[in-house]
């Protein structure tokens, strides 16, 4: 919402209303005369009769250069307004797409380590085995599925397709109007549950390095949108 108020600077002008100013002094000369009174009307009460008195309409109308003045003022605001808010927009939309990049980042890190995750386990497995059973015969097939089941209990390939989904969601929301902001507090909540999903499956150091920044950039975000409206 828009108000303008005005301030009037000149004195205002009255007009006098001769007609009724004479009604009157007419009505109190008869009184004066029918009720044997003394004295004359004052100025004084002359002035304070309701309506002798008018404010002047010009006074208390604006001039039209005025409101022009005024109308072309607010216009302007109006557009540098407009103005400034576009490169407000394009610049945050430009922040907003970096931390998306540096999120982007991240998930080949994690992707390339957690395929490399089961035969890891597999080999820690092996190992723990051959110390328990002093140098005895392992069954390797066991092994192997011992590490499958490990390697599904801390699978995250689920979790990162949402990852990426989501940041696609984000992208297409950057810039549009139709409720941006709400949306994307959505978004960047679900975001924060992926990445702390990732780090509580995960006992890979480097895994939940990158899942250490995703969160940090999503609350960068999550700052950043809340300007988005």
């Amino acid at each position: 919402d828009l108000s303008v108020s005005v301030e009037q600077l000149k004195p205002a002008t009255f007009e006098i209303n001769r007609p009724l100013v004479s009604g009157y002094l007419t009505a109190l000369s008869e009184l004066k005369r029918e009720f044997g009174l003394d004295g004359d009307p004052s100025l004084e009460l002359i002035a304070k009769l309701p309506g002798a008195l008018q404010v002047s309409q010009d006074s208390g109308s604006l001039d039209e250069k005025l409101v022009a003045g005024a109308e072309a003022a607010v216009f302007q605001a109006l557009v540098s307004l407009a103005e400034m808010r576009a490169v407000e927009g394009v610049g945050l939309a430009a922040e907003l797409n970096s931390r998306l990049d540096n999120i982007e980042r991240q998930m080949p890190a994690i992707e390339n380590e957690a395929a490399r995750l089961p035969a890891v386990y597999r080999e820690k497995l092996m190992k723990r085995l051959q110390e328990v059973v002093a140098g005895g015969q392992v069954d390797e097939t066991r092994i192997a599925q011992e590490a499958v089941m490990l390697a599904d209990r801390s699978d995250i390939s689920e979790e990162i397709a949402r990852l990426k989904s989501h940041v696609a969601q984000m992208r297409e929301l950057i810039g549009t109007s139709d409720e941006a902001g709400k949306r994307l507090d959505f978004i960047l909540q679900e975001m924060n549950r992926e990445a702390n999903t990732i780090l509580s499956k995960s006992n890979d150091l480097e895994i939940s390095d990158a899942a250490i920044v995703i969160k940090t950039e999503v609350e960068k975000l999550r700052e950043q949108g809340q300007n988005v409206e």
